[in-house]
């Protein structure tokens, strides 16, 4: 092997290893980050969804539940809490436009919000399972 094939060898070796570090600083960690972003969005507001879902079908159960805590729910009426928690999730609901791509998920939420009931929360839970990890 002569001199020029090592050092051809070599070259070649750094060349593809700088290549590959300029392409995973310019194209993948911003994808990757980019996805996790979306993904911690999407977990928060569907947070709020389960939260309003505790409030409007579990009243009595959701005074005990940790996850309505920032809602001063043992203070407040059933009215009160229903009514904190739908403006809570409608504030929501623009972000959730932002993050996802599947239109029934806003379509869901929004049927959810006009009928309060556990089929419409059932449906809206199915949705939010396909669309959360895509």
């Amino acid at each position: 092997m002569s001199i020029e094939n090592i050092i051809s060898i070599i070259i070649s070796i750094l060349g593809s290893s700088l290549f590959t570090l300029v392409l995973s600083t310019l194209v993948f960690n911003p994808l990757q980050n980019k996805k996790q972003y979306i993904f911690d969005e999407k977990k928060r507001v569907y947070e709020s969804l389960i939260v309003f879902a505790q409030i409007v079908l579990y009243p009595q159960e959701a005074k005990f539940s940790l996850g309505v805590a920032r809602y001063n729910i043992q203070e407040l009426s059933d009215e009160d809490n229903v009514k904190n928690s739908i403006n809570d999730l409608k504030m929501a609901i623009p972000k959730l436009r932002l993050i996802t791509k599947n239109e029934k998920v806003i379509l869901r939420t929004n049927e959810f919000i006009e009928s309060q009931n556990l089929n419409s929360f059932d449906k809206l839970v199915s949705e939010l399972r396909n669309d959360l990890y895509k």
